[in-house]
């Protein structure tokens, strides 16, 4: 048989039993993706971040952020390389980018960083990442930077490179990029879809938990005044102040615990530690938010002004150290729900019940430990959930208080009716009340039941607004009351 040649690039090589030259199949790899890591690669969060590290670290923190910061990117960069593994999140890097570098990752290309100013990151985020390939380290300059970014570029890539869109687009390099204009693509499928700037606020701002400021208007009810329209129009006010300020307070303690809601199962995805909010806009929030709750308690007299007050010292306190000792914030959380009770008698110029300041407290604590309970079931045997006090090995004694607290919370709703509703005039039916320990032991039982099956949601009052048993509980209560009040 004759010869044979095979073409291996442009050389020619004699087979065996070939007679003719055949060509090699080429397969052509997809162009690399070039990202610049100075001008599009980081979050614009990423400064006030390290601001809020810093002021959670105390004097040393804000000390050890500006030795870092006032010398300039130089500092920045070395303070990376000290860091150790980098964390490519949100908070980090920009959105757009990692979606556009993960995607040309599974797509095959190759992805590489391009910078002048922050070599040691680029070569970290190559170390523990799996979608930076290398880097290209441009030379630093002036009137001539961009024409040595390019030719570091095209050195690297000879030929052709697709750029980051989400970079400057009159810069030269980006300009220069070979096929950019055929794959448009590439960063546009992969960005994350832009949402509702008012669905992202309603959920930053966790309307649906201004439900626990309908506590504003249970005392004027239980007072008699429920057709009483001033009443109502007073209570309406702090209503509204107590929703803005804890919406602010919400915002704050999201920037607090941003670290650790984005290593939480289902807080990693609220608006802040997602990155769908930005930290300057949060930021606006919380001034507003005070502002103006703090506003209208003020319009409303000073001792509105001064429970709001005192509930605002409260939640601050709660957030930036009760949170983190057991058992002692389950007990503040259930102040900050009685303090709402408090403030309808304060806003409504109403007498205040003991018995309901009590059952709240019992009532609030069992919901606040359900609450730990639920996030203990989710932790490994030996393990702590983040910015908390807890450990695995609590779970069999908030278990044993918060079941406790519960029957308590019943005790205490009977001992009304028997030793206190049973007085007042306008219950002309008292004995429809009693709709009300069964209902609360049944919805208490209810939680503290999915808690140990591991099916209660994150937050017990999210999870009562949505479940149709304890709406329908909800609503037995309520028709309660209004028949003991009713003449037939």
């Amino acid at each position: 048989m004759g010869g044979r040649t095979a073409v291996v690039g442009d050389d020619v090589f004699a087979m065996p039993g070939w007679a003719e030259p055949v060509p090699v199949l080429r397969v052509e790899r997809p162009l690399p993706l070039v990202i610049d890591l100075d001008g599009a690669g980081l979050s614009p969060a990423f400064v006030a971040e390290a601001a809020i590290r810093a002021l959670r670290g105390g004097p040393s923190g804000v000390l050890s952020l500006l030795s870092v910061a006032l010398p300039g990117r130089g500092s920045f960069d070395h303070a990376f390389d000290r860091s150790g593994a980098v964390d490519p999140g949100p908070g980090l890097f920009d959105a757009r980018m990692l979606a556009a570098a993960t995607r040309a990752d599974a797509e095959g290309r190759e992805v590489l960083i391009l910078t002048s100013a922050f070599p040691a990151l680029a070569r970290r985020l190559c170390a523990t990442t799996a979608w930076a390939d290398d880097v290209i380290v441009a030379p630093r300059g002036d009137d001539i930077a961009e024409l040595a970014r390019l030719a570091a570029v095209r050195t690297r890539c000879p030929g052709g490179f697709v750029a980051f869109s989400g970079a400057d687009e009159g810069a030269l390099w980006v300009r220069a990029a070979g096929r950019q204009a055929a794959e448009p693509g590439l960063v546009d499928a992969v960005a994350p879809p832009v949402r509702s700037r008012l669905r992202v606020w309603v959920k930053a701002a966790r309307l649906h938990q201004w439900t626990k400021n309908l506590l504003v208007f249970l005392p004027l009810v239980l007072a008699g005044r429920a057709f009483d329209a001033s009443a109502w129009l007073m209570a309406a006010m702090g209503f509204l102040a107590f929703g803005l300020v804890a919406s602010a307070t919400y915002l704050l303690n999201d920037l607090h615990d941003l670290d650790h809601d984005r290593a939480h199962r289902s807080k990693r995805h609220r608006p802040l530690a997602s990155g769908a909010l930005s930290i300057p806009a949060a930021l606006v929030g919380i001034v507003s938010g005070l502002g103006l709750g703090l506003g209208l308690a003020a319009a409303s007299g000073p001792a509105s002004l001064a429970i709001l007050s005192v509930y605002l010292a409260a939640t601050l306190a709660y957030t930036f150290r009760i949170k983190r000792v057991a058992l002692l914030d389950a007990v503040t959380l259930a102040g900050l729900f009685t303090s709402r009770l408090v403030a309808g008698v304060v806003f409504c110029g109403v007498a205040g019940s003991a018995w309901l300041f009590v059952l709240s407290m019992f009532l609030f604590t069992s919901l606040a430990l359900a609450k730990r309970y639920g996030e203990i079931r989710h932790l490994a045997p030996s393990g702590a959930i983040p910015g908390r006090g807890y450990v695995a090995e609590d779970g069999p004694v908030v278990l044993a208080f918060g079941t406790a607290t519960a029957a308590a919370a019943v005790l205490m709703v009977s001992l009304y009716i028997v030793e206190a509703a049973t007085r007042q005039a306008f219950y002309v039916n008292p004995e429809f009340l009693w709709l009300a320990p069964v209902a609360v032991f049944v919805w208490l039982g209810r939680i503290w039941l999915l808690c140990g099956r591991g099916a209660l949601n994150d937050d017990p009052v999210e999870f009562a607004i949505t479940d149709g048993p304890s709406l329908a509980l909800g609503l037995a209560v309520l028709t309660g009351f209004c028949l003991a009040c009713m003449r037939f």
